[in-house]
């Protein structure tokens, strides 16, 4: 755990905050998965000439 603490420290602002930006845009995939699994289905079926 310390080594985890020290390496977040020693990153750049800019980097902090891309990690944080992904674990929350993670986190949101996961609480709307089907939502997103059916909008990922949709686009594929419109590529392949099968839209709603």
């Amino acid at each position: 755990m310390t080594k985890l603490l020290n390496w977040w420290k020693e990153l750049d602002p800019s980097i902090k905050a891309l990690v944080l930006i992904a674990i929350i845009c993670l986190i949101g995939i996961i609480l709307r998965w089907e939502y997103v699994i059916s909008g990922i289905k949709k686009g594929f079926n419109f590529y392949n000439g099968n839209a709603d």
